[in-house]
């Protein structure tokens, strides 16, 4: 049996532990099959009669990643009265069992849809909201350097790290007030349930720049209008540099996994 599976089964066997409030399963949940598409973990749809939850086994890789398990989970937990996150039902060092979002993932297509950007806009002014005190700011510095020391530097020009770290820099060096950041909001990590939207994996989770997560969705430049509709009191220099960060950490993770 592979370790994924022990896993599995590990956080199967453990039912009667996961936090349900008052759900009705009475016997051990079964897997219904694996769902496909993330890029990180492996996560199975569990169910037992009408209850159904997801079971996320943890890459083995995760350090290396920047995930923090126990950073996610603290992150979680502040989220859940939002409504806005899978429900939070057991968790360990090696799993992660939600709640089942039964619905549609957003495409590129949502994006357009003014009312969309209106209500995700909502979602994340409430997340940014809550206040927490125990969190260190992500240093995007550090976060930028950890994934090129592991690359191969035949894959990444010297101009590049250079301009990655600068931006990274300035970002850093800057003032803002650090917020629950998703870090990785994209349309699939969106989906519309029958209570509204809810924002799935939030591994990659820690407290970072408010508008980070506005880039990451809209892959927007600077000048885009996505940004007018929100109240980031960023402009100019500083979204320049954000974008630099937010599309670097996304390319650099492509290559280490690559």
């Amino acid at each position: 049996m592979s370790k994924t599976q022990q896993a599995l089964q590990q956080a199967l066997s453990n039912w009667q532990e996961w936090q349900t409030d008052g759900a009705a399963i009475s016997s051990q949940p079964q897997v219904v099959r694996e769902l496909l598409g993330g890029k990180t973990n492996r996560s199975f749809l569990v169910a037992s009669g009408a209850f159904q939850a997801v079971v996320r086994v943890n890459a083995s890789n995760s350090l290396s990643l920047g995930i923090d398990r126990n950073r996610e989970r603290k992150i979680l937990q502040l989220l859940q009265p939002t409504g806005c996150v899978p429900k939070l039902l057991f968790s360990s060092d090696q799993v992660l069992v939600t709640g089942f979002c039964e619905g549609r993932h957003w495409t590129e297509d949502d994006l357009s849809a003014v009312s969309n950007r209106r209500e995700v806009n909502g979602m994340l002014e409430q997340i940014q909201s809550i206040a927490v005190s125990d969190l260190p700011p992500r240093n995007y510095v550090d976060y930028c350097t950890a994934y090129i020391k592991q690359l191969n530097q035949s894959l990444i020009e010297p101009a590049l790290i250079e301009k990655i770290l600068s931006a990274a820099a300035a970002i850093d060096n800057s003032a803002w007030p650090a917020v629950i950041c998703h870090h990785d909001l994209v349309p699939e990590n969106i989906i519309v349930t029958a209570n509204g939207l809810v924002l799935l994996d939030w591994e990659y989770a820690a407290m970072g720049h408010p508008a980070l997560d506005y880039l990451r969705l809209y892959q927007c430049d600077p000048e885009s209008t996505n940004l007018s509709a929100t109240n980031l009191p960023y402009e100019g220099e500083t979204l320049t540099q954000l974008n630099v960060v937010v599309r670097a950490m996304n390319d650099l993770w492509t290559l280490l996994q690559d």
